[in-house]
């Protein structure tokens, strides 16, 4: 990918504080946009305290060290009223969103263990969480991104962060939660096919973010994970590809979009995703070539 391929375009990453949101934000402006990242974590105010500084100027901070630019907003993305805010904020001053990444996930906030019990024993409470925090999240952001930006620019694309679940089917909310998440990315691909603005999700695999490394140990890690930069600089490159239309509506794995744009993790290799520890959960099949 050419290392300024998306110069000139601008890009909304949200859960921007930590993880693979700040990864994709990191590579996004590696490869030339302006970014603008989103979270609920700012310092001394972070919804984390396992590791130093997973907040939304730390983010900006490792953007800068790469190179790139961007600003940071606090933004719960559950509140439409703040996330509309948000965008007329960013119309007014740069005149268009051209890349949204989904990524904003608050589904643990209020995770509670069952330890040993039965599937009838799960909170009531964790799948409406999950729910909130993953697909209504992205449901929320994205009509009010299409609303006010990319649907009047006839522009953009929309990826969003999944999870292709072990088979067979583990916890229940979790699973449930991320199957709404991959319905709502194969319904807008249906209702956007005509005006040329792709909407697609990403599954990495297993990967070493700031918090996997904080509850793992190393040989727990070893051979099945890959850094968080793996799935961001395949998202960079699927954001400056021409092509992308041909995979709207779809449940990509990041181990296929590797080998589709030649991307490597940081240390060179390539992992494949899902081979042997996991394998993908049955998704939509793509758009009939004449529904294009």
């Amino acid at each position: 990918m050419d290392d300024r391929s998306l110069a000139g375009r601008v890009a909304l990453v949200t859960g921007a504080s930590r993880g693979l949101g700040r990864a994709t934000a990191v590579e996004l402006a590696a490869a030339g946009a302006y970014v603008v990242c989103t979270a609920r974590s700012t310092r001394g105010h972070a919804t984390q305290t396992a590791v130093d500084d997973l907040t939304l100027e730390g983010t900006l901070d490792a953007v800068r060290r790469a190179g790139g630019d961007g600003e940071w907003h606090r933004c719960d993305h559950t509140e439409p009223a703040q996330v509309e805010a948000l965008l007329r904020d960013v119309l007014d001053r740069h005149g268009r969103v051209d890349v949204l990444v989904n990524n904003a996930w608050g589904g643990h906030d209020h995770h509670e263990d069952v330890p040993g019990g039965e599937v009838w024993d799960e909170s009531l409470e964790q799948f409406r969480a999950m729910l909130l925090g993953g697909a209504y999240s992205d449901y929320v952001t994205t009509l009010l991104t299409l609303r006010l930006a990319m649907g009047p620019a006839r522009s953009g694309i929309v990826l969003t962060t999944t999870w292709h679940t072990p088979e067979p089917p583990a916890w229940l909310p979790y699973e449930s939660s991320k199957a709404a998440k991959n319905r709502l990315v194969y319904a807008l691909g249906h209702h956007l096919q005509d005006k040329g603005i792709p909407v697609i999700a990403v599954a990495p695999g297993w990967m070493r973010t700031e918090l996997m490394l904080t509850h793992h140990t190393a040989d727990e890690l070893a051979g099945q994970t890959e850094t968080p930069h793996y799935a961001a600089r395949v998202m960079a490159a699927l954001a400056a590809d021409p092509e992308a239309m041909s995979l709207t509506g779809q449940v990509v794995d990041v181990g296929e979009l590797a080998e589709r744009y030649g991307i490597d993790d940081l240390d060179g290799t390539r992992p494949h995703v899902n081979a042997g520890r996991y394998r993908p959960s049955p998704v939509p099949p793509p758009l009939p070539a004449a529904d294009r």
